[in-house]
């Protein structure tokens, strides 16, 4: 049996059942096929212990395969992820993994531009919160969706180019929130999905809120945390522009930088760049400024 899935814009066939994914029928070839299999030997053969032990890890210009010890094996190509589950896995864990760090993956491979952060629309606008792990983008863009915002994508945010405009594809319905940030919001732990015990984090499948066909790309924000006791906002231009775009590829540093940036991924970027806002706000590590931060992102899409 094989489900059919729209996924930052790509259509998808799977073996895997992903209860979190937007099921869309499609009659076309599907760009990517999800299968149930053994890594291929070409992939064997890149590992120097050829796949035994926990630390299986193999890269190539074409392929990306690992292990997630006690969950499963998964191999990437730009058109077809491989899983082989182990027996005993949190069924939960597989669907997680291949919607992030394996579609992640693919798109990389596919030359997509993919960004680390929260996708959000309000107002007519898209809007990407991006930033290094620790900044605080996942906590800004929740601050943001109880204002009122909907949800186009959490933690990977893809963006395809159209005639005239930037856009920002749906990932699927679903956001990952850290303990602190449940309780917040009111939820009942034990109604949620607990998914990652390294980082304490819980998936909330939303039914209502989100955006299937995504939304044009108008700003990006970075958040970055700075030695500076005030908070401080400035817009980015020229060179340093592309530059903030580029750091804040979703790992990139796993991906193209292995193996250096193709000029027609980085013209990509350029294209990006030139039809977007970007700001950069950096915040004091230890002050709260997380109602100032969602007034001037808030205000900035409004126009202000």
């Amino acid at each position: 049996m094989s489900y059919k899935y729209w996924i930052y814009g790509l259509n998808i066939e799977s073996e895997l059942e992903m209860p979190e994914a937007y099921e869309r029928d499609f009659s076309c070839e599907p760009d990517v096929r999800i299968v149930f299999g053994e890594l291929p030997e070409e992939v064997l053969e890149m590992h120097p212990e050829r796949g035994q032990g926990d630390n299986l890890c193999a890269f190539s210009k074409e392929s990306v395969a690992f292990r997630v010890p006690d969950v499963a094996d998964f191999c990437v190509f730009k058109d077809k992820i491989t899983v082989k589950i182990f027996d005993g896995a949190p069924p939960l864990y597989p669907p997680s993994i291949v919607l992030g760090t394996c579609l992640g993956h693919c798109m990389l491979l596919r030359k997509k531009v993919v960004f680390h952060g929260g996708g959000i629309f309000k107002d007519g606008k898209g809007v990407i919160v991006t930033g290094e792990s620790g900044a605080g983008k996942s906590t800004v863009t929740d601050a943001l969706l109880s204002d009122g915002f909907s949800f186009i994508a959490d933690d990977v945010c893809a963006v395809t180019l159209n005639e005239g405009s930037t856009h920002l594809d749906m990932a699927y319905p679903q956001q990952k929130l850290c303990r602190d940030a449940a309780i917040k919001r009111g939820y009942d732990l034990s109604e949620l999905i607990y998914i990652n015990e390294d980082r304490d984090k819980f998936a909330v499948r939303l039914k209502d809120g989100f955006m299937p066909d995504g939304a044009d790309l108008n700003y990006i924000f970075e958040i970055a945390l700075s030695e500076s006791d005030e908070l401080s906002f400035r817009k980015v231009t020229g060179q340093e522009k592309l530059m903030l775009l580029m750091r804040n590829i979703y790992i990139g540093d796993m991906g193209f930088y292995l193996w250096g940036v193709p000029p027609e991924y980085m013209k990509y970027c350029l294209k990006v760049a030139s039809g977007i806002e970007v700001y950069q706000i950096s915040r004091p590590k230890n002050k709260d400024t997380l109602q100032d931060i969602v007034k001037f992102i808030e205000g900035t899409v409004k126009g202000e």
